[in-house]
């Protein structure tokens, strides 16, 4: 069984710049990495130049531009 993206007993659920770059509604895997370095999500370097990311924080910036009903 794969541990891609799994999450066990409340761990945070890493995944690549590009797998959340797609999560995130097909932005460039870039505008991830800036996202990180501009602190809008927290990166967790797992090898010498390798980072990823919390799944749960990618889609927690995937939002509608508008909340409620129709305008």
């Amino acid at each position: 069984m794969s541990r891609r993206g799994s999450s066990i007993s409340g761990r945070k659920t890493l995944i690549s710049l590009r797998d959340a770059a797609e999560l995130a509604g097909g932005v460039h895997p870039r505008t991830v990495r800036r996202w990180v370095d501009g602190g809008l999500l927290e990166g967790f370097q797992v090898g010498p130049r390798l980072i990823k990311v919390d799944r749960d924080q990618v889609l927690a910036l995937v939002r509608p531009l508008h909340q409620g009903g129709a305008a």
